[in-house]
């Protein structure tokens, strides 16, 4: 006999309704994980954007002092600054310029830039041939871990970023 009742109708919308808390309590876990990368993500920007300034002539600098112990606090790895160095670690001089170069290939992103422009912009205007050589090594590294596009098809030979490979890089993803 069927039941007149109506029991089972609101054992279904119980569950029901049990169920779609449970599918919105989910949701709202993974908005505030999100909203936390997003807090993260907004802080190291702020940061890199400390860090990277222009001077009077026009050139890119860079300071390290307490913007470094922020990307830290921002969830980012802290580059190793004194001491002897490892082999695996860079010093803070390499870090400033790799961060440079990947701002500047972040900003844009469809344009090609030879080695020697890239170190034009990130050093100075004219850059040694010491800061030219650590330019086309950071670039070759960028090349190597797939953050950055090639092309020699032409000479000199020029670089494209690769923005998500680059932005991950920046995060210490």
């Amino acid at each position: 006999m069927p039941d007149l009742t109506g029991a089972d109708a609101r054992i279904d919308l119980t569950n029901a309704y049990r169920a779609l808390a449970q599918r919105r309590e989910e949701a709202d876990r993974e908005r505030e994980r999100i909203t936390s990368q997003i807090a993260k993500l907004d802080a190291a920007l702020e940061v890199l954007r400390d860090l990277v300034g222009t001077s009077a002539d026009g050139a890119v600098t860079v300071g390290a002092g307490s913007a470094l112990a922020e990307l830290a606090g921002a969830g980012m790895p802290a580059p190793e600054t004194g001491g002897a160095r490892k082999p695996s670690t860079r010093s803070a001089k390499a870090v400033d310029r790799r961060v440079r170069i990947i701002e500047l290939l972040l900003e844009n992103p469809k344009q090609w830039f030879t080695s020697h422009e890239v170190a034009r912009i990130t050093e100075r205007p004219n850059p040694t041939s010491a800061q030219r050589n650590a330019v086309s090594e950071a670039l070759r590294r960028l090349l190597q871990h797939g953050s950055v596009e090639r092309d020699e098809s032409t000479k000199p030979v020029r670089y494209r970023a690769i923005p998500s490979a680059l932005r991950e890089i920046l995060l210490g993803g």
